[in-house]
């Protein structure tokens, strides 16, 4: 729970890297409160909108995230073009979040604070 809070958070900070770990337990915690409001809607024969409230409200934050990630994977954030490849650009872009951190190097300034 504690990443999705940190990506709910961060929501509109699309610097800096994210770690697989964060991604994927976002994604998870994401994914089981869309099941429970899928179910509380069919429950209720609720037409979908709330589920439909709820996934425009976690689309930015899953977007900053997962640009964080495709930085710290290494890769361009060009990498999201490969959506517009039909039916394998989702597997495709899967795969590149699926991919391990890059070492980097610690950049420090003359005056010793971390770039």
């Amino acid at each position: 729970m504690y990443w999705y809070i940190e990506a709910l958070k961060h929501y509109v900070d699309f610097r800096g890297v994210a770690h697989r770990r964060a991604f994927w337990m976002f994604i998870f915690v994401n994914l089981v409160f869309s099941v429970i409001i899928a179910m509380i809607e069919t429950l209720t024969n609720n037409p979908g909108w709330l589920d439909a409230v709820y996934s425009l409200l976690t689309i930015t934050p899953f977007l900053a995230l997962a640009t964080r990630r495709l930085r710290d994977t290494g890769l361009p954030l060009w990498s999201f073009l490969v959506l517009l490849i039909p039916m394998i650009g989702v597997l495709i872009l899967i795969y590149f979040l699926c991919l391990p951190s890059q070492p980097r190097t610690l950049l420090i300034d003359k005056e010793g604070a971390k770039v």
